[in-house]
């Protein structure tokens, strides 16, 4: 990887464990990694994951030490019969045992607060390998290990996530930002509305962008997440050429950009109704309350959110707000005409000053040649009128809801925001 022009040392996974391989336990631990060491300029070329097989495990890590300036192990460090990458590490770095007191005065200390004795298989964690560093673990029982060959640095760490997340904490992530003599900085621009490909068309060209950052997009069903990275000499020159960049994919996304870094779009559709001291209230139909879900889960959102009303029948729509049984008969409930009247009854009946609305057929069934699973019709009412925009999702219920959810709070902002004419 290149951040710019900038070339940086490389790191390497090797995950370890039958459960991993088989599919019984999700590698949270590789995404937790990769996005920590790519934090620190450093790059992650491969992951690779292995069986609790000593020759392929052995191999993996010879090979990793050859070509990586980094080596970072996960899983195999327990006390069970499975448990083999001691054993291995023994046989690479050509290195005997020997008992460490510091590991045993721990693991009688946390026994002793849990009222019983160490186990005999547990004692077995005392003895570490004798060429190694021991990472010392306050979070489980098995320490891990920091031992090097060449010019090359190994951590073995173990496989459960708090137990790796903390020894990665304190022992590897200072080692290898204190190897790092440049700054590494990054900033994530939040889009939605667009597809991928979408995106990059509206962008054109971006080589000479690539010369200045590193450039990355991150699409999932909610939007496109675009990860600008860079590797300086000094933060004034990195801030300075990431504000290049954003300011250039600003110029040509503007209108689909609604966050960085941290930012959700409930959140920042709630921050422009405070500052406008605006009202909203939600009609939903196949979302069944996920806008209003949403909203809510911001703190304070009581400052502007009214009420949220599930109308999931025909009868609800008419009875709670208000809509035209004729509409309905006419047009069926999913269609343009019955979702403004769903947003201008949510107004009327609650007098938020912003309502949105939202019916659609999320499937699986239910959907026919005229109107497919995924139709979805979502509305944006005000005192200016209202505004709707018809959508065509998947055929996946689930991500149908969130997808029209998210639709509809990004019409929520574009209203709030000017950009989108009623």
């Amino acid at each position: 990887m290149i951040f710019g022009d900038a070339k940086v040392s490389c790191a390497e996974l090797v995950v370890i464990g039958d459960e991993v391989v088989s599919g019984l336990i999700l590698d949270r631990n590789s995404q937790y990694l990769g996005e920590k060491i790519h934090e620190l300029g450093i790059e992650v070329s491969r992951i690779t994951t292995v069986g609790d097989s000593a020759s392929t495990i052995e191999d993996c890590i010879n090979l990793a030490l050859e070509r990586s300036d980094w080596v970072i192990l996960t899983g195999g460090l327990g006390a069970t019969h499975d448990d083999i990458t001691k054993s291995v590490l023994l046989k690479v770095f050509g290195c005997g045992l020997k008992k460490d007191l510091s590991v045993e005065s721990m693991l009688e200390k946390m026994f002793q607060n849990r009222g019983r004795d160490v186990p005999p298989s547990v004692k077995s964690q005392c003895e570490v390998p004798d060429k190694a560093v021991i990472l010392y673990n306050e979070k489980g029982t098995a320490p891990g290990f920091k031992m090097q060959k060449g010019n090359s640095i190994l951590f073995s760490l173990p496989g459960v996530p708090v137990e790796m997340q903390y020894l990665f904490e304190k022992y590897v992530a200072p080692e290898m930002a204190g190897k790092n003599n440049k700054v590494f900085l990054h900033r994530l621009i939040k889009t939605t509305g667009l597809s991928e490909a979408g995106l990059w068309e509206k962008v054109g060209p971006i080589d000479n962008l690539q010369k200045k950052a590193s450039i990355a997009s991150l699409p999932s069903h909610l939007g496109v997440r675009i990860r600008i990275s860079v590797l300086s000499e000094s933060e004034d020159d990195g801030e300075s050429r990431l504000d290049e960049v954003e300011n250039y994919l600003a110029q040509k996304l503007s209108r689909y950009i609604y966050g960085r870094n941290e930012d959700e779009i409930e959140e920042v559709v709630g921050n422009l109704l405070r500052e406008n001291s605006l009202t909203l209230a939600t009609a939903e139909s196949c979302t069944g309350g996920l806008i209003g879900h949403r909203l809510t889960q911001v703190a304070g959102s009581s400052d502007y959110f009214i009420e949220g009303a599930v109308v999931y029948s025909n009868q609800a729509k008419v009875d709670r707000l208000h809509v035209d049984p004729k509409l309905i008969e006419e047009f069926g409930a999913v269609s343009e005409p019955v979702a403004k009247a769903m947003a201008k009854g949510i107004c009327d009946v609650t007098g938020a000053d912003l309502g949105v609305s939202v019916t659609g057929i999320s499937g699986p069934s239910g959907g026919s040649d005229l109107k497919p699973v995924g139709l979805t019709y979502i509305a944006v009412h005000d005192r200016s009128g209202t505004y709707c925009k018809k959508f065509v999702f998947t055929q996946d219920r689930i991500r149908n809801k969130e997808r029209s959810a998210q639709a509809a709070l990004n019409l929520v902002r574009l209203r709030l925001q000017e950009k989108m004419e009623i």
